[in-house]
């Protein structure tokens, strides 16, 4: 290293001198470091000021000098400071809106929020929002979970193996109580936040109503059960409908005849046409599978396949009474209204019927296998309709 001999805190050399230097530095035989001792500078100031030099900055009076160089980069400077800061601006809105009530889940649940947050915006600029300490949320994110939070991950695989068994059909509330009859001791809200964080949504099907059209019948039929009471035993109140289905873009016509005690479907057939002779076939089958004894009560809504003379000859040779819906009054039938749309958006919705074979077969499985012996029915205590009807027994 050279010695100074007039050492200055701040020393400023002219642009001639600094040209001299460097062209003397490019002589064939001399070096950097010989050219620096004579003229008492640096080597590495030499060899700054040949790089200044290629460049343009330090430039011979017969040289074109680069200019606006350092004004340019300044202008960068400039611009891509106003970026950074209408990028922090975008962030700190954007915050309050992912995480509005966080301040309410302690320090924890900041640190949480700030896990799930750190992949769009800074860490820095969150852990400032919040107000926590950069080496807090660094110890939090080295600890060993929790044994709730070890627990939370046993319980999304339970709820995602009930979720997959039923095909996608429960919600969070049959999913709580299939948790609660298998022996887990859990809240309702604690599943509702794991089911949620799964991204599971069970099947649904959008309600649809259709207009009243021409009230028939309105001079006679009755309602018998204008309180909508569910019985106490089964046996006791039938419900009936029917629903349409397509196979190949054909309708197909599917009577039910349901136990209202249990939710239970006793009876059900599936034709090409809506007529009379189907809702009879329908509550031929039931009354032979049920053999009901006492007062029994058909209720069912104003159409025309159940006020015929088929049908109303099998009722009153069994002495069975028949209930009708007030006109325009769906609501009146809304177990079997509630029973149609389960199984529409459980497992009619999304599927393509090729026969009515298949389409027998699914409903078969469906209505056989599944909803009467394994789903979770919320209107009789989340048992299965055959599961109620032997608790009963």
């Amino acid at each position: 290293m050279p010695k100074y001999n007039n050492p200055r805190r701040t020393w400023k050399y002219s642009n001639d001198f600094k040209v001299n230097a460097v062209q003397l530095s490019y002589v064939v035989g001399v070096t950097i470091k010989s050219v620096a001792e004579k003229l008492d500078i640096h080597p590495f100031m030499l060899s700054r000021w040949r790089k200044e030099y290629r460049e343009g900055i330090i430039v011979a009076d017969k040289r074109k000098k680069v200019a606006g160089q350092s004004k340019v980069k300044k202008a960068l400077t400039k611009e891509q400071q106003l970026e950074r800061e209408n990028k922090q601006l975008k962030e700190e809105l954007y915050i309050p809106k992912k995480v509005a009530t966080v301040s309410c889940r302690g320090t924890s649940g900041r640190y949480r929020f700030i896990e799930k947050l750190r992949a769009e915006i800074k860490v820095v600029t969150l852990l400032k929002f919040f107000g926590v300490s950069k080496s807090g949320y660094y110890d939090w994110r080295e600890r060993q979970p929790s044994a709730r939070a070890i627990e939370d991950v046993e319980l999304k695989k339970k709820i995602q193996q009930i979720f997959n068994e039923n095909k996608g059909r429960y919600g969070s509330p049959r999913i709580f109580k299939a948790l609660r009859k298998q022996g887990y001791c859990i809240s309702k809200r604690r599943v509702e936040r794991l089911y949620k964080s799964l991204n599971l949504v069970a099947r649904v099907v959008k309600v649809t109503y259709s207009s009243a059209g021409t009230k028939r019948f309105l001079a006679s039929g009755e309602n018998l059960r204008p309180e909508g009471d569910v019985p106490k035993e089964k046996n006791q109140v039938w419900v009936a409908d029917v629903t349409y289905l397509k196979v190949k873009g054909a309708w197909r016509y599917l009577s039910v005849i349901m136990d209202l005690y249990s939710r239970r479907i006793i009876s059900w057939s599936l034709d090409k046409s809506r007529t009379a002779e189907v809702t009879k076939r329908t509550l031929r089958n039931a009354i032979k599978k049920r053999k009901p004894q006492g007062q029994l009560m058909l209720h069912t809504d104003r159409g025309v396949e159940y006020r015929g003379n088929l049908c109303q000859r099998v009722l009153k040779r069994r002495g069975i009474a028949h209930s009708l819906s007030r006109a325009g009054k769906c609501t009146d039938n809304a177990h079997m209204e509630s029973f149609f749309h389960s199984m529409k958006a459980e497992v009619i919705r999304g599927n393509v019927f090729k026969t009515d074979e298949q389409l027998r077969t699914t409903l078969g499985s469906y209505i056989n296998k599944y909803y009467n012996a394994v789903r979770l029915h919320s209107g009789i205590n989340y048992c299965s309709p055959m599961e109620y009807e032997a608790i009963a027994a």
